[in-house]
């Protein structure tokens, strides 16, 4: 392993990081070991299984059956067969790259199965203890530029695994720690197969001849994946003539009435008719409005002022 591997990566809130994963000392194996015992011992007191006993408590689950089995070892022993072939050669390439098809099915089933039959290994005690001792490592080897721990401790650690990079920097560590290839993909025979022979580029992407991208069948597509024809158009799978946004009236025709006679239909009638009703609309909305009863005065009468007669009165 190299002195560290520098990882750049983001926190979850997009703050750029940069920190570095490091070879784990003797000592942090020790203490990484511990973790693997006081967690293994705790899942065992909770009543986790072994696993040797977890492949019997999933064929009585039906997780895992004999049919299952069967088809994991028929998808082995076929892919060990096609890979024979294509490493020996002497056949068309037009049946070679067939076979390299045919492989990268059988692999994506037996990634299923895989996953299917390992889907409760991490419940085990030692899928449990496993975690806690990856944890510990992924803790201990994580330092900022000058060389000291990015987490203050353990928990700190463990509350920040799910940030975006603190999952880089154990990819990395992985990658080291199990001999993990990041080219796995690239270097599969048949992906090497169909790069040497330009089927696919570096980023395993189809092309044709001339180094454009294409689905599996030869249809031309753009870098996002969308059909496109020989002049960068976009089409349907079928090629069909479409818009940017999907749609399919970039040739519109008009219909035609039982005569066959082109149906015109005029925006601006349509928009006379939508005028005219909002005038009705408005015409009745005043009408309701006006023949609304007149809100009457509650209360006693107000008198009327004393005119200036009946003052002058009132005074001799």
């Amino acid at each position: 392993m190299p002195k560290r591997i520098e990882v750049k990566s983001f926190d979850s809130e997009g703050n750029e990081k940069l920190v570095y994963v490091v070879s784990p000392s003797p000592a942090v194996t020790r203490e990484a070991q511990m973790e693997y015992n006081r967690a293994f011992k705790d899942a065992i007191k909770s009543g986790a299984l072994l696993k040797q006993k977890l492949q019997s408590v999933m064929e009585e689950q039906g997780v895992w059956d004999e049919k299952k089995q069967e088809r994991y070892d028929t998808i082995l022993a076929s892919t060990m067969e096609k890979e024979a072939q294509l490493q020996t050669g002497g056949i068309k390439l037009s049946e070679a790259k067939k076979i390299a098809l045919e492989m990268r099915e059988l692999r994506i089933e037996f990634r299923e199965l895989i996953a299917e039959r390992n889907s409760m290994d991490s419940n085990t005690a030692e899928g449990q203890a496993d975690n806690a001792r990856f944890s510990y490592l992924g803790y201990a080897c994580l330092v900022d530029e000058e060389g000291n721990r990015v987490f203050s401790n353990f928990d700190h650690y463990q509350q920040s695994e799910s940030e975006p990079f603190v999952i880089q920097a154990a990819r990395e560590l992985a990658q080291v720690l199990y001999g993990l290839d990041a080219d796995y993909e690239n270097n599969l025979t048949e992906n090497r197969f169909l790069q040497e022979y330009d089927f696919v580029d570096e980023e395993l992407r189809w092309i044709d001849k001339e180094g454009r991208y294409t689905d599996i069948d030869g249809r031309l597509i753009d870098e996002d994946g969308r059909y496109i024809d020989e002049e960068g158009n976009y089409v349907d799978r079928e090629g069909r003539p479409m818009s940017e946004d999907g749609d399919y009236g970039v040739d519109f025709k008009p219909f035609l009435d039982d005569e066959g006679k082109p149906i015109i239909k005029e925006k601006a009638e349509e928009t006379k008719e939508e005028e005219e009703e909002a005038e009705e609309k408005a015409e009745e909305a005043e009408t309701e409005v006006s023949e609304e009863p007149k809100k009457t005065t509650r209360g006693r009468p107000r008198k009327k002022p004393a005119t200036k007669a009946k003052k002058t009165a009132v005074a001799e």
